[in-house]
């Protein structure tokens, strides 16, 4: 499986020499993994070899990125949030589940399977 790669991740990361990096490798997995592993549970059928695109291929990357930075951390990637006013923007997660195409309803559902479907076959509500 690889959607993305160490090169990728390492230049992500500002410095091409940790491609050897055995954790960059293992971050690298991990990535791929999960994030096959998210569009699968979003309803898409992916080659798990061959990315399904250049945004598939920078969330895999940004994912991966995160978890590289995330070592040795209890609950985030190290930074100085402590020592000023700054107000923190969340992560970058979001901007991974938007390029990966994931945490929303199924996008290739069947048009008749879904929600709004079922609702205007049953204008007075939800069946019951």
């Amino acid at each position: 499986m690889s959607w993305t790669t160490t090169d990728l991740v390492a230049a992500a990361l500002g410095n091409p020499t940790l491609a050897t990096d055995p954790y960059l490798s293992g971050c690298v997995d991990a990535s791929n993994a999960w994030c096959y592993r998210k569009r699968m549970a979003a309803g898409y059928d992916d080659d798990p070899d061959v990315s399904p695109g250049p945004d598939v291929t920078m969330g895999a990357t940004q994912y991966a990125v995160g978890l590289w930075r995330e070592r040795a951390s209890t609950d985030g990637y190290p930074s100085f949030t402590d020592l000023g006013a700054y107000g923190p923007t969340g992560g970058s997660m979001g901007q991974i589940r938007r390029l990966l195409g994931i945490g929303r309803g199924r996008v290739d559902a069947d048009p008749d399977d879904t929600a709004l479907a079922a609702r205007r076959r049953h204008p007075a509500g939800w069946p019951r």
